[in-house]
């Protein structure tokens, strides 16, 4: 068969799975409409974790008590707890602006802020690769499962994911401070950003880790002074237990290393092979992908835009604590290295084929919400893992040819 053929016919199967992914979360967004404004979802705690800043509560912001008093007026059942908010205190000044709106309409404008910051993340992204099918590649980011999730739950992921490109678009430009800066504002959800502060260690970009370090201080002092050290017990009581409960966090619904061992071994009877299986893998993984970022830094090698998506889909996999939204920011690694398939760069030259045959797997319409069903989502690990082999592969060809050619 041709190419051309072959390439028609893949367009073809992958534009059907983008259109039935987006129907399909168009659909169950559509159907819990009213859900979603009575108060189910995450976004619940973003709304009355301000109230209480608001309230000059900051102090009890932590207290579960607190929380649960100001979730209890939405009358949605949380069984044994309400939903806690566990995030660095400093994020809630970005909701603020919402407390004295009512919960549907705030909730509809923070999914109208993200909408704007998703379109401006792919103009950033899409437009730099100077694709023909911008348009398409847009409509398929917004029909993916994570991102429609992010949105039916009124999450902070989207927001997570700007900042890591703020990050790689700085260090592009060569501005370090500026990527130090953008990366420690994602430390409301440190698993997120740690990873990446170990990359720019083993690069040696001692001045945008020293903006990171700084910044990241300030953030903690600010934190401490809105709830006081009392108040950082509580937080770290509410991580502690959230274990407890299942129907916060179920880590055989992690689409993680975590999550697929818990799915692979029985954590009933193999609790604690499971959690060894995860650390020693979780271990593995960062360590080749931080042996991967030696050598020369030089953002403007086609090879750094591999590594930061190794970087991000490296994150995802080893994160203790991943929800099904938090996939979303392995949109950025997808898009990377779609740029770079694209650009006839590829060393390795099976690259393109096997990462075109993966993007079917990601868009798979339907399933994800199956394995969530069936408490088996820590699967999706596997084509994270894939995408990570793909990129490795592609990064050592590049090595050993660079070596080749000195």
């Amino acid at each position: 068969m041709p190419d051309k053929a072959i390439a028609k016919g893949y367009r073809l199967v992958f534009a059907a799975f983008v259109a039935a992914s987006l129907i399909f979360h168009l659909a169950i967004l559509w159907e819990s409409r009213r859900e979603i404004a009575a108060g189910y979802g995450d976004f619940i705690i973003f709304y009355t974790g301000a109230q209480i800043i608001a309230d000059g509560k900051s102090r009890e912001l932590f207290k579960i008590e607190t929380q649960n008093a100001y979730q209890a007026k939405f009358n949605v059942p949380q069984l044994e707890w309400p939903l806690p908010f566990n995030h660095a205190p400093y994020e809630l000044f970005l909701f603020l602006p919402f407390v004295h709106l009512s919960y549907p309409l705030a909730h509809a404008l923070w999914s109208g802020a993200n909408l704007i910051l998703l379109v401006i993340m792919l103009r950033w992204l899409v437009c730099y690769d100077s694709s023909p099918h911008s348009f398409f590649i847009g409509t398929a980011v917004f029909a993916w499962f994570p991102t429609m999730e992010a949105f039916r739950m009124g999450q902070d992921s989207i927001l997570s994911a700007a900042l890591l490109l703020g990050v790689f678009v700085s260090l592009k430009r060569k501005r370090d401070g500026w990527a130090g800066f953008l990366l420690a504002l994602g430390l409301y959800k440190p698993q997120l950003v740690m990873p990446m502060a170990g990359a720019l260690v083993i690069a040696r970009l001692w001045y945008g880790l020293a903006v990171f370090t700084i910044t990241g201080v300030m953030l903690v002092v600010v934190s401490l002074t809105m709830v006081g050290v009392q108040g950082a017990f509580d937080l770290a009581s509410i991580l502690g237990s959230m274990g407890d409960y299942l129907f916060i966090i179920n880590p055989r619904n992690m689409p993680n290393i975590r999550g697929l061992s818990y799915v692979l071994l029985d954590p009933d009877n193999f609790a604690f092979l499971a959690g060894a299986a995860t650390i020693a893998i979780s271990v593995a993984l960062y360590a080749l992908c931080l042996y991967l970022w030696r050598g020369k830094f030089d953002a403007g090698d086609p090879v750094f835009d591999l590594r930061f998506a190794l970087v991000v889909a490296t994150t995802v996999l080893i994160c203790y604590h991943l929800y099904a939204h938090d996939l979303f920011l392995v949109a950025l690694s997808l898009i990377l290295l779609f740029r770079y398939v694209n650009s006839g760069q590829a060393a390795h030259r099976t690259l393109p084929g096997a990462y075109y045959v993966l993007l079917l797997i990601f868009f798979l319409p339907v399933v994800p919400r199956y394995l969530i069903a069936s408490r088996a989502f820590g699967w999706g690990a596997l084509p994270i893992l894939l995408l990570c082999s793909l990129l490795v592969v592609e990064i050592v060809h590049n090595e050993r040819n660079s070596s080749s050619l000195s």
